[in-house]
Order: structure tokens, then C-alpha cells, then sequence
């Protein structure tokens, strides 16, 4: 989990390293789905609502966020 957390760069969010934790598992899993069914849609829509998470949540010291774990 290395990887993620040295490419988030100065953005600070509440619980980095769950986070990256969540959004390689979120891709990993999108990536085997679209495999396992020969579905490429799979990827784009679900590449969109990773898109649409990330950009929810809120920066360090801020309220809301869609996400539980970062309020």
C-alpha cells in the first residue's frame, strides 16, 4: 500500500492509507469483474463512480464527504 499513499502528494485527507486502501481494492475488483465477464462497460462505469468518490471527498479539516470513514 506503499504505492498509493506516495502518489497522493500534498493532499491531506483524513485516513490516507484506508483510503488508498479502498479505492485499489474498488479497482482491482473492477478489473477482475470486467475480465471474469468479458464486460468492458464494467470498467467505465464503475471508473466513473470511483471519479465521483474521490472528487466527494472532503480535504483534512473539512466536514461532509460521501464517505463515512472521512467525517
Amino acid at each position: 500500500m506503499d504505492q498509493p499513499a506516495r502518489h497522493r502528494g500534498p493532499v491531506r485527507l483524513p485516513h490516507p492509507d484506508d483510503l488508498a486502501l479502498t479505492f485499489v481494492g474498488a479497482y482491482q475488483g473492477m478489473s477482475l469483474l470486467a475480465n471474469a465477464l468479458r464486460d468492458p462497460e464494467i470498467m467505465t462505469g464503475e471508473g466513473n463512480r470511483l471519479i465521483r468518490w474521490l472528487d466527494a471527498l472532503p480535504e483534512r479539516g473539512q466536514r461532509g464527504g460521501s464517505d463515512p470513514c472521512c467525517r
